[in-house]
């Protein structure tokens, strides 16, 4: 079919999609959460906002598991490494996330504002803090990560929960955790009417504008205070200054990625009061434009090494084989698209406005 570094590109390019999909779609409903507790003011807006994402939260997953998936299957050496790496941050995700479908569920078992109330700081904590997380994680990508490997290619990880703390990747939770915002408050003003609105718009400009700043913040630590590490021509890893930007000069086109991701942002907090479709579109933008942006900086290295720069992993010499890619290729031309295609109808079948009408006229059958 091809060969293997033909392979090993299409594939990081296809993980790239994945997570862009997963960024787009469980984006909006992690954002949706995140703002309960403070855009919605009384019970009936705040049982509005579980039922904008209540049709499709669980459906969103889907990109999760096709992207952790993916990994494993594509690169199982950098999973096992990364998941060593972060295992602190990742298990405490998880356990938040679990907040999220119990608070679902449980909200509404019982009329009463102390046990809805308790049950709307849990979807906040099972959204925030997983969201925060994620950003940590990628922030310390360009850090570099404390491991090396041994004479049988396995991890050797000396890190610690606290020292994943530093200023660049908590500035990258910020912007994961304020995108998501912008996109959860974009997305419900397309399925809640003028009374939430207004309470909407003010969370889609403060996310855009924070996410903004601090956008521009990291881009900027990156060209004047941080090293990033280069691939040679001869293979080898070296630390340079503004590393992490040889790419744009490599490839001058990828600089399309930050632009769409600054226009994306800007816009979004312009037509924020105007257009909510336009606002929307314009959120979709902005993460496509970041998510290319982070991946297309780090490119080939996935996880890179801080103690030892030649056991950095990329998606050369941490992929699968030939053989498995190939397998992996032809099941994935198959079932994405489906997937896809899947996912479209449900939201076609699924769309459209909720008010406090048909939340009351429906009280037994909703969230």
């Amino acid at each position: 079919m091809f060969d293997l570094e033909t392979l090993q590109v299409i594939w990081w390019a296809l993980i790239c999609v994945l997570f862009i999909s997963f960024m787009l779609t469980n984006g909006f409903d992690t954002g949706i959460g995140i703002i309960l507790p403070f855009a919605a003011k009384t019970d009936t807006e705040r049982r509005i906002l579980i039922n904008v994402l209540a049709p499709h939260w669980d459906g969103n997953q889907v990109w999760l598991v096709l992207a952790i998936g993916a990994v494993f299957a594509a690169w199982p050496v950098i999973y096992g490494t990364a998941f060593s790496l972060f295992y602190f941050p990742l298990m405490l995700a998880l356990f938040c996330l679990f907040f999220r479908p119990l608070g679902f569920d449980y909200r509404g078992k019982i009329d009463d504002p102390r046990w809805r109330g308790f049950w709307d700081w849990g979807i906040f904590v099972g959204s925030a803090f997983p969201t925060f997380f994620l950003g940590l994680i990628i922030g310390n990508l360009y850090i570099g990560l404390p491991f090396s490997m041994d004479e049988f290619h396995r991890a050797l990880v000396s890190t610690t929960f606290i020292s994943l703390f530093n200023p660049f990747s908590i500035l990258s939770g910020v912007f994961c955790t304020s995108l998501l915002v912008m996109h959860g408050a974009s997305y419900s003003t397309l399925r809640t009417d003028d009374a939430l609105n207004n309470q909407l718009i003010r969370f889609i400009k403060m996310g855009s504008l924070i996410a903004l700043i601090s956008f521009v913040l990291m881009g900027l630590m990156l060209w004047q205070f941080m090293d990033g590490i280069v691939l040679n021509a001869d293979n080898q890893v070296a630390s340079v200054k503004a590393g992490w930007l040889n790419n744009y000069s490599v490839h001058p086109d990828l600089i399309f990625a930050p632009i769409a991701g600054l226009l994306g942002l800007a816009m979004a907090y312009l037509f924020s009061a105007k257009s909510p479709l336009l606002a929307f579109f314009s959120s979709c933008v902005a993460i496509i434009g970041a998510v290319i942006t982070a991946s297309g900086s780090l490119f080939p290295f996935v996880v890179p090494s801080s103690i030892s720069l030649q056991d950095s992993l990329t998606i050369f010499n941490g992929s699968s084989s030939t053989y498995a890619l190939t397998v992996m290729s032809w099941a994935a031309a198959f079932f994405v698209p489906v997937i896809f295609i899947y996912t479209a109808w449900c939201y076609k079948q699924l769309w459209g406005k909720l008010t406090a009408r048909f939340i009351h006229e429906n009280d037994h059958s909703l969230y």
